[in-house]
C-alpha cells in the first residue's frame, strides 16, 4: 500500500484589492473606435466593431486583476489570451502615474509598474500598465509603502539572522538523516 504526500498550498493574504473604473469601459470604446476610424482598412468595419466591441470590452474590463499582497502585486488581464503577472514588491524600481488628454477627459490615470532587470526596456513598455484603476495614486501609495516595508524588514539584522540559523537547522538535519541512512543500509 502506498500513500500519497499532498501539499497544501495556500494562497497569499491580500492586502488591496484594485477596482477599475466603469469609465474604463467608454474609454476603451472610445480609443479603438478612434483607432478603426483613423485606420482606412478600418472604416468597412467599423459597423461590426460598434457591436462587438462593447461586448468584448465589458468581458475584457471585468477580467482586470490588480492585487497587492504582503510579497508581490499580481496583475491580470486578457480574454482569449490570459496574462498573469506576479511581481516581487522588492523588484519594483518605479510606479509612475500617467494622463494624457483622452484619460483626462474620461477622469482616469494609467499607473505604470517599472522594475530591476525590465524585459521590455527596448520597447518603452512597463511590465504592468493598469489604465482605469479606481484611486491609483492611493494604490501607488500603499504599493511603496509595502515594498519599504518589506525591504527594510529584509534589510534588518534580526531577519538576516533567523534565515540564516533556519538553514543552519537543515543543513543539521540533513546530516542527520544522511547518517542514519547510512546507518541503516539505505544509502550508499
Amino acid at each position: 500500500m502506498t500513500t500519497q504526500a499532498t501539499t497544501t498550498r495556500t494562497e497569499p493574504r491580500i492586502l488591496l484589492h484594485g477596482a477599475f473604473s466603469p469609465k474604463l469601459r467608454i474609454y476603451m470604446l472610445a480609443y479603438w473606435t478612434m483607432a478603426v476610424v483613423l485606420t482606412i482598412v478600418g472604416i468597412p468595419l467599423l459597423p461590426f466593431w460598434l457591436v462587438i466591441g462593447p461586448i468584448w470590452i465589458r468581458r475584457y474590463h471585468a477580467a482586470l486583476r490588480c492585487d497587492l499582497t504582503e510579497r508581490n502585486v499580481i496583475v491580470g488581464k486578457g480574454l482569449v489570451f490570459r496574462r498573469e503577472l506576479t511581481i516581487p514588491l522588492d523588484k519594483i524600481q518605479d510606479i509612475s502615474i500617467r494622463e494624457g488628454p483622452l484619460l483626462s477627459a474620461f477622469g482616469l490615470l494609467q499607473l505604470r509598474i517599472e522594475t530591476a532587470g525590465q524585459s521590455n526596456a527596448a520597447t518603452g513598455q512597463s511590465d504592468a500598465d493598469l489604465v482605469g484603476l479606481i484611486d491609483a495614486r492611493q494604490v501607488r501609495d500603499q504599493i511603496l509603502a509595502q515594498r519599504d516595508a518589506l525591504t527594510s524588514f529584509e534589510k534588518q539584522p534580526g531577519a538576516i539572522d533567523s534565515s540564516h540559523e533556519l538553514l543552519t537547522e537543515i543543513r543539521d538535519s540533513l546530516l542527520r538523516l544522511e547518517d542514519a541512512m547510512k546507518q541503516g543500509g539505505g544509502l550508499r
